[in-house]
Formats: C-alpha cells, structure tokens, sequence
C-alpha cells in the first residue's frame, strides 16, 4: 500500500513509498483511511528531532491525525497513544496518563502512522464519527488535546468553587485556535495572543468567534496582565518555551494554567524566581502540563466541534488551509510555518 515512510532521527527522509498493507490480528478491523493532518509533531520528526520506529524496523509510517472508515461504512477516529500493558494508570484504561513511558504511539513512537492506506487496529482504539460530521471530523486528535486540557483544569480546580469567565489562549495554531472556539462556545470571555499581526488569517478566525485577538508584536505576552488584567484560566499552544514561562503571570488569584506545548532543545531564561514563587503560592495558582488524550476527550472533543459548527458555522473550514494528496505529501513538511491545517487526501471511499 501507499504511505509516507521516514528514517526517525535521520532529518529530511521522508519519502513516498510502498510498504505492506497489514493483515489484521484476531480482535482488529481493518481501517481505510480517508485524510489525514500534518502538525507540528510532524514537523519536527521530519526534522530528526525524535521518532522511534516499530520494533524490528528501521522506518516509520507518519501520522498521528486520521479519519477513516470501517468495512461496514461507519466513520472512525483512530487514537494516538497505547497502552503500556503494566502501569496502574493503562491498566485502568488512561494510557495517555502512563507513567512507565513505555507506551507506544502512531506515527510517533514504536507504532506506524496514518499517512497510509490502511491500518489494522482494536475496536477500544476507534472513536466512532457521526456521518454529519465528516467535513471536519480530521480535528478531532488536536480537539481531543484541548477538551484534556479543559477537563484537566477542571479536576484540578475542583479543589475550590471556580467557574472562570476570562481566558487567555497563547498561540494561533490549530490547538490554540480550536481552544479558543471551544471557549467562546462556553460563553467565556477569551483573548487569544499569537505573532502574526492584526488582520492575519488566524486573527480573523479568532475575532470571527468573538474573542479578541492581540499580536505580540503590539503587546508582548509580560504586557499583558497590565494591559488586559488576569485571567482565570491560561491555555498555552504556542511551541515556545519562553511564552510558556512568560505566561504565568497572566494567571489570576485562584488560576489555572495549561500547558500543551512540547519544547525541545534547551534555552536560558533569566526569571524573579522568588516573586513567582510568592504569586504561585500566595495565588493560590495551578500550573499543569497535559499530552495526549483519553478516549472521553476524543469523545467530549467530538461534542466540541459539533457545538462550534454550529455556532459559527464554516469557521472550522477555514482552519483548513491546504490539501494535498496522499502522493504528494512528502513535500508538504518544509513549508508549515505559514499553514493552520494541512490536510492529506488519502482516498474518497
């Protein structure tokens, strides 16, 4: 079958190429996979940043984000992550939560991806999709990374009565802008701060949902409790490890701040360590990192997107900023910067 195959930690070895179709094991169904999502993990696979092929391979099919549909019609989301098999929280069924570090993950570690033909998978990891909601169903891995998020800021807040009104999303890629529908959905005031200027595409996506859009070029993310006050909840999606330092002292007494991005290499920072102890502390304040996603928020992301289709309807089409098939998609990685959401036409079945 057709797929794009890299060589993980060899940057640039992405290729179009054939591999075996899989065959699938007692238990499994085969899947036929319809599109696919290039993000930002992709990227930096393709890289050579990281990206651990299956065991007894040198090379990795790509792609984590995927719509498909099963033998019988019926329209799947396939999950990323899988179970370790040992650990108190996968044998509980929470293998996004695993704390031995030994699950695998398609299209990322020790599991091919998606950017293929077919894949053969266990019913526990397909997420069905209703029919209605084909035209943007492809989101729903990075919706289910924001309705963690959400639900985690929830759980943790429980330690107090908390309903936030104000929120502040960091970053206008696809997670930050999905956060931002969703909150505008729930009725929250919600300013979203990224670097491309007022009048950008994903400005206008923003400010099309009614929450306020502000480039840090005209306000930097350490301006903004000044300019803007404090916010009850921070949702951080920008890929900068200085946004996510810089961001916490955006939080309000009795916040919660969510961090999603995933930042390599190593950078220096000069902090006030002792006052961000002391507004932590003496704020009350959460601040938590999230990865990945459980089946309730592939689920409750689902609910999500519907809600916002709905609402604003053709505002999620519009994070769809190119589509390439399947053939030509070891070409798109270089020029990422620039998109929200590519997408990659597998097949029209």
């Amino acid at each position: 079958m057709k797929s794009i195959t890299i060589t993980p930690l060899k940057p640039g070895s992405v290729r179009f190429e054939e591999v075996p179709a899989p065959v699938p094991a007692p238990g499994e169904v085969l899947v036929k996979l319809l599109e696919a999502g290039i993000c930002r993990t992709d990227v930096e696979i393709f890289e050579g940043l990281y990206g651990e092929p299956p065991a007894g391979s040198a090379s990795l099919v790509l792609g984590h984000e995927a719509l498909g549909r099963l033998e019988d019609g019926g329209l799947v989301v396939p999950m990323v992550r899988r179970s370790c098999g040992g650990c108190a929280n996968c044998l509980g069924g929470s293998p996004d939560m695993c704390s031995t570090g030994n699950f695998t993950e398609r299209g990322i570690k020790g599991l091919n991806g998606m950017l293929c033909e077919y894949i053969a998978e266990s019913p526990a990891y397909l997420v069905p999709i209703k029919p209605e909601a084909r035209p943007y169903a492809v989101l729903a891995e990075p919706m289910s990374v924001v309705a963690k998020g959400l639900r985690q800021a929830g759980l943790i807040q429980g330690r107090l009565a908390w309903e936030p009104k104000k929120a502040l999303v960091l970053g206008a890629g696809p997670i930050g802008l999905l956060a931002a529908l969703t909150l505008r959905a729930q009725g929250r005031e919600t300013v979203v701060v990224a670097r491309r200027p007022a009048g950008s595409l994903k400005a206008g996506i923003a400010e099309a949902c009614g929450a306020r859009y502000v480039s840090t070029a005209q306000t930097p993310i350490p301006d903004l409790a000044a300019k803007y006050g404090l916010f009850d909840l921070v949702f951080e999606a920008t890929g900068s490890a200085d946004a996510a330092l810089d961001c916490l002292g955006a939080a309000a007494i009795n916040g919660a701040v969510c961090l999603t991005s995933v930042t390599g290499g190593s950078s220096a920072k000069h902090v006030d360590a002792a006052r961000l102890n002391r507004e932590l502390v003496l704020g009350n304040r959460a601040v938590f990192g999230t990865v990945n996603a459980n089946r309730v928020d592939f689920e409750n992301g689902l609910a999500y997107l519907e809600r916002i289709n709905s609402l604003f309807p053709g505002l999620l089409q519009k994070l769809f900023t190119s589509r390439v098939p399947l053939e030509k998609a070891a070409g798109v990685f270089k020029d990422q910067a620039e998109e929200i959401k590519t997408v990659v036409e597998i097949s029209r079945g």
